[in-house]
């Protein structure tokens, strides 16, 4: 933790971390990209048609300025991007820093009970979320997509703070911060019954089975899988199946003389699965209560996340007839709700189309194209969140999550009037601009 180091040493330290953090933001966007591997990162083999390496290109920061000589291979301005975002960490690492320890995220200039312990966990915990979001972010702003490298690994890396570490969720202050009685006012964290108080049996055997069957579906759609719904619900199911398992044929014909095989990330999911169902059954066995709240919290708001994503992909590619967003915006939404809460979640769908309207509307007059990545306006949303998340949460909390289950059916009858919607806009859209606008 840096406020362990001496005074005069915490900026230096913290600097440095963001020039490493920098560079490798920089490799990871080019190297985990699905369709434009680029070796534009110095720290990737070089590309045959680059020029030679030289140790000063990778030089933070700095090094980019030669790299401008490979600028008829990348592009004009290549090197500008990657410049501006390892300046970016070297300064806003720090900056991070400071306002979480002068009570940002709490929003007060009292710093409440317990905070000293809690505040290197929110710097590392939610430092790792802003990296990964920004990785996916660039990567899609490239090609309309986002690894599971970024996702798959931010999911994980939440569940192993929300068990280990529950002090990690966002916090909340009792009394909405006020001093009682001249006494700082305590911090706890939320939880998934927040504001609400919890029950008095929530984390028995079936909050367990939750958990798993959580787990299991997250695992079933990162599968690689090719649905055809077109021949029914059964053959579908077995298609998949197929797809992601590749069982060996039952006959060979001279055509197709070499057999299949599993996936090596068909493998890999099912190793995480048995390995996240045991260490399900193993916490709750062990992990104190306020462990397993957290963790909980952690699988409910990843199944709101996705799910709630997921929900309105389906709608939308039904009602418009093409592909409404991609599946990488429903795993990042999936790791936004596992880091912050199903709550936070919801507020971060919410703000995301605000954050995206302009871009849109500048993008739609200027080429008539209304599609857009939503993977980093989700990002900009959670990063909006945190910013003020000490102003919103004492008024969100009473106006809005008191409602309890009511608020589920709100979100379910909205859900079936954006069908509505998006059937009407496509319909006008049509006799407006032309079918060339409407078909995929």
């Amino acid at each position: 933790m840096p406020s362990d180091l001496p005074t005069w040493l915490q900026l230096p330290v913290l600097m440095f971390a963001g020039l490493a953090i920098g560079v490798f933001i920089n490799w990871a966007i080019y190297s985990w990209a699905m369709f434009l591997q680029r070796p534009i990162s110095p720290w990737m083999t070089p590309a045959e048609e680059a020029s030679a390496r030289f140790w000063t290109d990778r030089i933070p920061i700095l090094g980019w300025l030669s790299r401008r000589r490979d600028s008829e291979i990348f592009g004009k301005h290549f090197w500008v991007r990657p410049m501006v975002i390892e300046l970016a960490c070297l300064l806003g690492v720090p900056f991070f820093y400071h306002w979480l320890i002068d009570g940002g995220l709490t929003n007060q200039v009292i710093l409440p009970v317990g905070w000293e312990s809690v505040c290197g966990i929110w710097f590392y915990a939610y430092g790792i979320l802003l990296v990964l979001m920004c990785i996916g972010t660039f990567i899609d702003f490239d090609e309309k997509t986002i690894p599971d490298e970024v996702t798959v690994t931010g999911t994980i890396i939440a569940l192993l703070f929300a068990g280990l570490s529950p002090a990690f969720r966002l916090p909340v202050l009792d009394n909405g911060g006020a001093l009682t009685g001249g006494a700082l006012p305590r911090l706890q964290s939320i939880h998934y019954a927040s504001p609400n108080s919890l029950g008095s049996s929530h984390l028995g055997t079936p909050a367990m089975l939750v958990a798993m069957l959580i787990l299991l579906i997250w695992i079933w759609a990162l599968m690689p899988k090719l649905p055809v719904w077109y021949v029914g619900l059964r053959k579908s199911m077995r298609f998949m199946w197929a797809h992601a398992v590749r069982p060996k044929r039952k006959t060979i014909c001279s055509l197709r003389t070499v057999n299949r095989k599993t996936p090596p990330i068909t493998l890999l999911l099912a190793g995480l699965l048995v390995v996240g169902l045991a260490a399900i059954a193993i916490a709750w066995q062990v992990l104190p209560e306020s462990n397993l709240v957290s963790l909980y919290s952690a699988f409910l708001g990843m199944a709101f996340g996705g799910g709630l994503v997921w929900a309105i992909r389906i709608i939308g590619t039904i009602a418009l007839q093409k592909e409404a967003m991609g599946f990488g915006d429903v795993t990042l939404h999936a790791m936004i709700g596992a880091f912050l809460g199903w709550q936070a979640a919801l507020l971060v769908f919410v703000m995301a189309p605000f954050a995206a309207l302009l871009v849109v509307l500048i993008q739609f007059i200027v080429t008539r194209q209304s599609e857009i990545a939503f993977g980093p306006y989700l990002s900009a949303g959670a990063l909006i969140l945190l910013v003020t998340w000490g102003r919103m949460w004492p008024v969100v909390s009473e106006s809005v999550f008191r409602l309890g289950p009511v608020l589920l059916m709100i979100l379910a009858g909205a859900l079936v009037l954006m069908a509505l919607m998006l059937v009407t806009l496509g319909f006008i859209k049509g006799r407006l601009y032309g079918d060339e606008l409407v078909d995929p």
